[in-house]
């Protein structure tokens, strides 16, 4: 008897390799396919502007991070006790103005640089819910706990949705003619919408999706989503807030991912990424035996032989992380 759908997704014949810088952005999901990658040693930057959910706020962090338009002062609100951009996660706020802008603008910086050199581009996207706060007439990627008087609610209607999604493909591409880019739909569960609400957003976003990347040659869709909803369909495969996939369904999503966009070099490349991962990670019983002394010794000796098939400075933290467990082992 067969219990559960298989979705079966087709390798891509563009793949990614280690040679090929990836920038994401875009929901928490985009997080931790973020993590798997820089933990299989890729050279790849996540969300500079936080965690951003709906198509509009992704489309003004691309924006401004192409056009390295930096904030100003009058662009930072405070409320409560911390400064904040409408445009950033709370992540960014700060007790100070000063800190906020320098926190928000090194990051700006960062990305702008890094994107120049990108060759792959993740995107996902949450919602269609926005929020639009009332003083202002402008959409935030955020509300910071303001509360909810400040703001009307919309669902972003079709013809929204598709010209932000062509704005944030264009904008790429820009930049990039030849990038490639790949679109997925948040597997998260935005429940505080409600049930229904949740559903309706995910819905346009996949239908409109659909709709837009079929004109753009080089962007593909990836199911994050329908693995989750279809493929999985199991509470079990939830974080306990029933909203959040949980690390198993994250890592069933990344071998998918994987099979996908990965030829059998870089999955070999990842499995050697991975086993020296764990090595680093591994602590004994007792940090003075001669036997853990010589474990860390061929472990640096490991990273060493295959130093140079990753991008370079890739395992520097594996490196001063050793130094120091070997300082302390003596």
């Amino acid at each position: 008897m067969k219990f559960r759908t298989d979705l079966e997704i087709q390798p891509t014949e563009r793949k990614i390799t280690h040679a090929r810088p990836v920038f994401g952005i875009g929901s928490c999901f985009v997080e931790s396919m973020g993590e798997k990658l820089k933990e299989s040693k890729f050279q790849v930057i996540t969300n500079p502007f936080g965690n951003l959910f709906h198509p509009l706020a992704i489309e003004n962090a691309l924006a401004r991070i192409l056009s390295l338009t930096k904030y100003t002062p009058d662009e930072i609100f405070k409320f409560g006790e911390v400064f904040f951009s409408w445009d950033h996660h709370t992540s960014f706020s700060q007790i100070s103005l000063d800190a906020t802008l320098n926190k928000i603008n090194s990051e700006l910086e960062l990305a702008n640089d890094f994107i120049q050199k990108a060759d792959v581009f993740l995107l996902t996207f949450g919602t269609a819910w926005v929020y639009r706060i009332k003083e202002m007439g402008i959409f935030v990627a955020n509300c910071h706990k303001v509360p909810n008087s400040n703001f009307d609610k919309y669902l972003l209607d079709d013809k929204q949705i598709q010209a932000s999604l062509k704005n944030c493909f264009n904008l790429i591409l820009d930049i990039n003619p030849n990038a490639q880019i790949i679109a997925t739909v948040s597997p998260v569960r935005h429940t505080k919408d409600g049930i229904v609400e949740n559903s309706l957003s995910k819905s346009k976003l996949i239908s409109n999706l659909y709709d837009v990347a079929q004109k753009f040659e080089t962007v593909e869709y990836f199911p994050a989503y329908e693995l989750m909803m279809d493929d999985l369909r199991d509470y079990r495969f939830y974080k306990k807030d029933l909203v959040h996939p949980s690390d198993m369904a994250v890592d069933y999503i990344w071998e998918k991912f994987s099979s996908t966009y990965f030829d059998s070099e870089t999955n070999e490349k990842i499995k050697i990424a991975e086993k020296i991962g764990k090595a680093i990670a591994h602590r004994p019983l007792n940090a003075s035996t001669t036997s853990y002394k010589e474990f860390l010794y061929k472990t640096g000796k490991k990273i060493e032989s295959v130093e140079s098939l990753f991008p370079k400075n890739s395992f520097e933290p594996e490196k001063s992380l050793l130094q120091n467990l070997m300082k302390n082992a003596d």
